[in-house]
């Protein structure tokens, strides 16, 4: 059955770009993309200085960004303890809930959606604007108690701004998981995670993210010395402390069996703590133009994450590649990829090492993963899939109304 056509209003703050250099960029493209071939989309985003994509820009009804606020030194201080005090977060205070919330509201009065959708928590608060008689989605990309997670494995020497801000984005969810009419999450963990605060009034969902599936895969065994690479946005703390683990504990198991093995860490705004694991055997290469290059010459991709939400786009980037990939439990939560098919799974250091070992022993094990990897992505990871299980989602919530 075809689905109703709707009037979406999309609130991102990344903009819809396929080849952007964070994954959030590229996972909105994706699902805009999909949206604007059903439905009458306009899209709001954050980052006035990104273009959207010509081609969806196209598709799209109208494409709006707004800017952050701006302010001096001492006006970011005031306005972030300001925004503190109210229980919102310091990111919430950057982009400025207010004049979101106008915004909202004028594009609402003017373009009369069916549907508002925010994609990501953080500009929950524009859901508070949506007025009334229309379907409000909220789309949590990493629940604030995984961030919290996050952030105690760094509490020496962390800012007490810090620390209160991850107890306020706690308070922060709760507030606008309740604005929202549903709630979308990428995994059963961070449905587990938000059930307790969601009300019953509102709808929690489980869709799986999709991705871009490139329509050649890349080497399935890579270049000599054989190479690992680690691929994430930095921003994320989960990142940093998954790239320090697999640089200080992992690898040196490895090179114990393949001495010559070398490491790439690959993501934009490396700090110091990983910039400082470089050395002979190992290079941190910080925001690249496209990870393309350093995944088709890797023998294998290391996702050794052991916290943090969501779900993990350099898994699904990787795996839509045709790479042998080594990934933790939670790195791969939210997928139906299986271990020994399209993937390895392993958690510790010593099974995440062994797992790599015997990989790098072994290419025609390489070459098979590879291969179910590309299979698995064509099937599983198709942007319509997640379009459809929004469809279902709109036509649920319009039938309650």
């Amino acid at each position: 059955m075809a689905a109703v056509r709707r009037r979406i209003l999309l609130l991102s703050p990344f903009a819809a770009v396929r080849d952007a250099g964070h994954g959030g960029g590229r996972a909105i493209h994706g699902l805009a993309g999909e949206l604007t071939r059903r439905h009458d989309v306009v899209l709001l985003h954050l980052e006035p200085g990104a273009n959207v994509d010509p081609e969806l820009a196209g598709r799209c009804v109208e494409v709006h960004s707004l800017k952050p606020a701006q302010s001096g030194a001492w006006s970011r201080r005031a306005r972030g303890a300001l925004a503190l005090a109210r229980g919102r977060s310091l990111w919430a205070a950057e982009i400025g809930v207010a004049s979101l919330q106008r915004r909202v509201r004028d594009l609402a009065d003017a373009f009369r959606p069916d549907v508002i959708q925010v994609e990501h928590g953080i500009l929950g608060d524009a859901l508070g604007a949506a007025g009334q008689g229309r379907l409000r989605v909220l789309t949590v990309h990493d629940p604030a108690l995984s961030q919290r997670e996050s952030l105690a494995l760094r509490r020496e020497g962390l800012p007490l701004a810090h620390r209160l801000d991850a107890a306020v984005s706690l308070r922060q969810e709760r507030r606008v998981l309740a604005l929202a009419d549903a709630v979308v999450v990428f995994s059963e963990r961070d449905r587990m995670l938000l059930a307790p605060a969601t009300p019953p009034s509102t709808q929690l969902v489980t869709i799986a993210l999709g991705w871009d599936v490139p329509a050649a895969g890349l080497d399935p065994v890579g270049v000599q010395p054989a190479t690992l690479v680690f691929v994430g946005s930095f921003v994320h703390p989960p990142n940093v402390e998954a790239a320090v683990t697999l640089a200080q504990r992992i690898l040196p198991r490895v090179r114990v069996k393949h001495p010559h093995a070398r490491l790439d860490i690959v993501g934009t705004s490396p700090p110091a703590e990983v910039r400082a694991l470089a050395c002979e055997f190992l290079e941190v290469h910080g925001s690249v133009s496209s990870v393309t290059p350093y995944l088709d010459r890797a023998a294998v991709v290391v996702a050794p994450m052991a916290i943090g939400g969501g779900m993990r786009v350099k898994v699904l980037e990787a795996l839509a590649a045709g790479k042998a990939v080594v990934a933790s439990s939670r790195a791969v939560e939210g997928l139906t990829a299986r271990s020994g098919r399209e993937l390895l799974v392993a958690d510790g250091d010593a099974d995440t090492a062994a797992a790599i070992t015997r990989l790098l022993a072994d290419e025609q094990l390489r070459r098979r993963l590879a291969a179910g990897a590309r299979t698995w992505a064509l099937r599983e990871l198709a942007w319509s899939t997640m379009a459809d299980r929004y469809d279902e989602l709109y036509a649920r919530l319009g039938a309650t109304r």
